[in-house]
């Protein structure tokens, strides 16, 4: 990561890597259910396209998530945060399942579309709250640009 503060950068590196490890865990098993059962849920029985989009989407989805993480963790926030954004949309599409009615799935199964829910909640509030860190060092460097350039000196 470039400048800042490199202890809670790496702290802000830990939470993302957190948070998805629990979005990849939950929406694995969802969409590995969901591809297994697929007439389990409403609105998805019988059609064709469901289980190859399951197929591309999931790992695609996946990749560019870790991709964002990787672009996050080497100081290139911008792309991070469209891939982070990206990834997001796994997780918070997942409840739409209910648009249709309520699936018929073991408890188990259920709570994984509230977490996936969560996860790309989570998602989204990292990327809000580290873009917004992220601003706030920018304009604080932009201020007062001799103070970023100059070592600090104790007397």
């Amino acid at each position: 990561m470039r400048g800042g503060d490199p202890v809670g950068e790496q702290r802000g590196q830990a939470v993302l890597r957190a948070i998805l490890a629990f979005a990849i865990v939950s929406t694995a098993l969802h969409y590995s259910h969901n591809f297994i059962e697929l007439d389990s849920y409403p609105g998805a029985g019988g059609e064709d396209g469901i289980r190859p989009a399951i197929l591309l989407s999931w790992p695609l989805l996946t990749a560019i998530g870790l991709y964002g993480y990787r672009l996050h963790s080497r100081g290139r926030f911008g792309p991070a945060y469209a891939c982070l954004l990206a990834y997001a949309l796994l997780g918070l599409t997942t409840p739409a399942h209910f648009l249709d009615g309520s699936p018929d799935i073991a408890p188990f199964w259920y709570a994984t579309i509230f977490t996936d829910g969560l996860a790309g909640v989570a998602i989204v509030a990292f990327t809000a709250w580290s873009a917004l860190g992220q601003h706030g060092r920018y304009r604080s460097r932009r201020a007062n640009p001799t103070r970023a350039a100059t070592p600090s000196r104790t007397r």
